[in-house]
């Protein structure tokens, strides 16, 4: 714990959205990120991704974006640049709304969370039974600290809610123009979500 940080020579970006981002807008926020982040000459190559399968032990939603990014030899790095500085370059250029940015590196990062499932260097954890309670004081927490001097961000992880849009199909209106709610459904499903329109068997 008193010793100094490792520099692994990569970097692990770790930045967290709020819920109900669709795949869409997660696959598409993360190439913009990783464009932002591959225009810095002393990065290699990025590679980055959106959520994971949701396992018991370690769920990662699509709201969590984990990027590696690896890091040229010191030497090919622009004069006076230090990884602190770099870090702080990379959180300036990829500030997004709704957005909080999470920096570390990934031994780093599997050690943190092992052993107190926080991927940031400091972490307030709430415990309790309710859950909207719960997700009420973690925002009181993260407004707080997020006025606290040195803080390059603060967030608070959404356990429960989001962001949805629930239509409902005017029956009456349908009628009177001789549709079904089957067929209008039909047709939101498609404009939101795509529709497999036929399936085809290569090599």
């Amino acid at each position: 714990e008193f010793m100094p940080t490792l520099n692994e020579g990569t970097l692990m970006y770790m930045p967290t959205t709020l819920p109900g981002i669709s795949v869409t807008k997660a696959a598409e926020l993360l190439q913009m990120q990783d464009r932002i982040i591959k225009s810095f000459p002393e990065v290699d190559s990025v590679y980055g991704k959106a959520g994971r399968a949701m396992t018991a032990t370690d769920p990662a939603p699509t709201e969590m974006f984990e990027t590696i990014i690896n890091l040229k030899p010191k030497d090919q790095w622009r004069t006076g640049v230090t990884i602190d500085s770099l870090k702080a370059e990379m959180d300036k250029a990829l500030q997004f709304p709704g957005v909080s940015n999470a920096w570390t590196m990934p031994i780093r990062a599997r050690i943190d969370m092992l052993s107190t499932g926080i991927r940031t260097p400091v972490g307030v954890k709430v415990f309790g039974t309710d859950l909207a309670q719960m997700e009420q004081i973690a925002r009181q927490i993260e407004a707080a600290l997020k006025r606290v001097p040195g803080t390059s961000s603060a967030y608070a992880e959404r356990v429960i809610g989001g962001y949805y849009l629930d239509i409902v199909p005017d029956r009456e209106a349908l009628g009177r123009y001789g549709l079904a709610v089957g067929d209008v459904q039909d047709v939101i499903a498609t404009a939101l979500g795509g529709e497999t329109v036929t399936t085809t068997v290569e090599g």
